[in-house]
C-alpha cells in the first residue's frame, strides 16, 4: 500500500494568519465604532439645535404697562424683556428681530423699528407718558421724522441696563418693547404679541384691557 504524504502548517505560518485576522478586525473595530461616535456626535448636536430653536431666547420680565390715551382707551403697549437665563446674547436688530400684533380690529406684522437711541437706564427720570407721547405728539421721535408712524402701528425698544451693543442685549440685561397702536382698544378688547428675536423660538404676550374709568395715564395689566 503505497505511502501518503501529508504536510503540515508549521506554526509560523499560523501565526501570520492569525494576526493578519486580528489586525483586520481591528480596523474593522475601528471604523464602526468611529462612525458610531460620529453619528451620536451629530445627534447630539441635532438635539441641542433643536433644543435651542423651541427654547425661548428672550422672556417678558416684570409686568405688562398700557398707555391710556385721553379718549380713555389703550393706545401703547409697555413690555419688559429680559434674556433667558443660560441663552447670553440676544440681537435685538431690526433685520433679526420681528414684531407683530392681533388685536379685535386688525392684526400688524413686522411693525418693529428697531433700537430707540435713548437709553431710560441713562434716564431714568423719563416716563412711559413721555415715551408715549413720542408716537402721538407733534415733535415726538416718531411722530413726524418722515415716517408718520402716529397713525400706524409699530414697535421700537428702549434699553433700561444690560445691553453689549447699541443692538445686543447681555445677560440679566433688560430692555422695554414699546408697541404703540393706530387707534385705541377699549375695555375687554384683548390683543396677542408675538415676538421672534434672532435665536430661539418666539415668544407671545396677550392681555385683556381691564374696564378702568381713566385717561391719559397708565394702567398696569399683569
Amino acid at each position: 500500500m503505497p505511502r501518503r504524504s501529508r504536510r503540515g502548517m508549521v506554526g509560523i505560518d499560523t501565526a501570520i494568519i492569525l494576526i493578519a485576522f486580528v489586525l483586520v478586525a481591528a480596523a474593522v473595530a475601528f471604523v464602526v465604532l468611529d462612525m458610531g461616535m460620529t453619528s451620536a456626535q451629530k445627534a447630539k448636536q441635532t438635539m441641542e439645535s433643536g433644543l435651542q430653536e423651541s427654547s425661548t431666547a428672550l422672556q417678558v420680565d416684570g409686568n405688562v404697562m398700557a398707555y391710556v390715551n385721553s379718549n380713555g382707551e389703550v393706545q401703547d403697549i409697555f413690555i419688559p424683556l429680559g434674556v433667558t437665563p443660560g441663552t447670553g446674547y440676544v440681537s435685538l436688530a431690526p433685520s433679526l428681530m420681528e414684531v407683530s400684533i392681533i388685536t379685535p380690529n386688525a392684526s400688524y406684522s413686522d411693525i418693529y423699528i428697531g433700537v430707540s437711541d435713548l437709553s431710560l437706564g441713562a434716564h431714568p427720570n423719563v416716563t412711559l407718558i413721555e415715551i408715549a407721547n413720542n408716537f402721538t405728539s407733534p415733535g415726538g421721535t416718531y411722530y413726524n421724522n418722515g415716517n408718520g408712524y402716529s397713525d400706524k402701528a409699530a414697535a421700537v425698544v428702549y434699553f433700561i441696563h444690560g445691553n453689549i451693543t447699541p443692538y445686543v442685549l447681555g445677560p440679566y440685561g433688560q430692555a422695554l418693547l414699546v408697541i404703540h397702536l393706530p387707534y385705541g382698544l377699549s375695555a375687554y378688547s384683548s390683543f396677542t404679541v408675538t415676538i421672534s428675536p434672532s435665536i430661539g423660538g418666539a415668544i407671545t404676550v396677550s392681555r385683556i384691557i381691564p374696564p378702568d374709568d381713566v385717561s391719559s395715564t397708565i394702567i398696569d395689566l399683569g
